[in-house]
């Protein structure tokens, strides 16, 4: 006796539960593979970031010549933005940077006195629990700093100005973006190979929707971060925190993953305030972070990705932990892009429900209530 065949839906299910996972097993086995190439998975990765950032503006060149020239005059203009950078940011970032070092001790003094002050407005209305560790922790600070700084610091000088290094960024990286581009139509052509015939449009149409959110986010979080980077310096500038141009540049250079540059930058911006111009300047730089914070978020990000990444904060969140707890530091960073990407699928293979399917009773919506 014939057993009945499985439902369409089912089987739909299936195949898409599958694609899934073949999807997710590709995605680990790939971060894997660079987290063994430790310093050549890097360079991997930064080949693939420049292509994406500089892709509108070689498409751009591209339609008045041939490829090669449109990667070479975007490179040029591309080192000619690195050189401004150099001589008009660099100078003053490090000469903030090396005032932070030489002042620091004196910062961390000063705070631990307004702690142990019990007429100070805002310390001494906290818990005394809270004050005895808000007290012990400058001398922790300044303990690790002075063990560990000098050394740490010696280390990453290294590492940032060795002759492997710069060769890796200057020259490998460069070229390996200009490969990437000569080679893409091959690489597809390949890929595609190994799709079946009557698929290949389906599989066209989603690679392109992948490479079009991938782009976006590379794009707009590289965007995303150099605005915030001015907003937050101008900011603290303007209010006279120390050190504005060195926290804004940290905070645009960590909103690289979402959210964690307002985050990083809010807590010393604060505590500047706090010991530097009093508590009223540190009320006004908090709700200021607020408000920068929600003006990137709500206004400034959304127009730059343009609805290409639409994820939840809360997805963003819950993937940038989980990456970051099964794959470190690389995870982190892949977290927001690969999400996208499962996104990009899911709209393939299931579309979102209609507004009548949405629809429930009134029994069934209090049965769903959670709170």
């Amino acid at each position: 006796m014939n057993e009945p065949a499985a439902a369409p839906g089912v089987t739909r299910s299936l195949k898409i539960l599958a694609l899934f996972t073949l999807a997710l097993v590709l995605v680990v086995a790939a971060i894997d593979f660079l987290k063994l190439l430790g310093s050549g998975g890097i360079v991997i990765l930064s080949a693939i970031l420049v292509t994406y950032l500089i892709l509108p503006v070689v498409g751009f060149f591209r339609k008045q010549m041939p490829l090669i020239w449109a990667i070479l005059l975007t490179y040029a203009f591309i080192a000619i933005v690195i050189a401004f950078v150099v001589i008009v940011v660099v100078p003053p970032l490090v000469a903030q940077a090396h005032t932070l070092v030489v002042d620091l001790p004196v910062r961390l003094s000063t705070l631990q006195r307004q702690v142990a002050d019990p007429t100070n407005p805002v310390f001494s209305k906290l818990p005394a629990d809270v004050r005895n560790y808000i007290d012990n922790l400058p001398a922790e600070v300044n303990k690790i700093v002075s063990t560990y700084g000098l050394s740490v610091a010696q280390q990453a000088l290294s590492v940032v100005f060795s002759l492997f290094s710069l060769f890796l960024s200057v020259i490998i990286v460069p070229i390996m973006a200009m490969y990437i581009f000569f080679d893409t139509g091959e690489v597809k052509r390949g890929f595609l190979g190994f799709i079946p015939h009557r698929a290949r449009p389906k599989a066209i149409a989603i690679l392109a929707d992948l490479n079009r959110v991938i782009g976006a986010f590379v794009r707009g979080q590289v965007l995303d971060g150099l605005i915030l980077a001015v907003m937050v310096s101008v900011m603290l500038w303007a209010l006279h925190v120390p050190y504005a141009l060195l926290i804004g540049v940290a905070a645009g250079f960590l909103n690289l993953v979402p959210f964690l540059g307002a985050i990083i930058g809010f807590i010393p911006s604060v505590l500047l305030a706090l010991i530097t111009n009093g508590w009223e300047n540190a009320v006004i730089v908090a709700v200021l972070f607020g408000v920068i914070q929600q003006v990137d978020g709500n206004v400034i990000l959304p127009r730059i990705m343009k609805d290409n990444v639409l994820l939840s904060p809360l997805v963003i969140i819950v993937a940038i932990l989980v990456f970051s707890a099964l794959f470190g530091v690389m995870g982190t960073f892949l977290a927001v892009p690969v999400a996208a990407m499962a996104r990009v699928l899911k709209l393939h293979f299931t579309p979102a429900p209609t507004p009548s399917e949405m629809e429930v009773d009134e029994g069934q919506a209090k049965a769903l209530t959670v709170f």
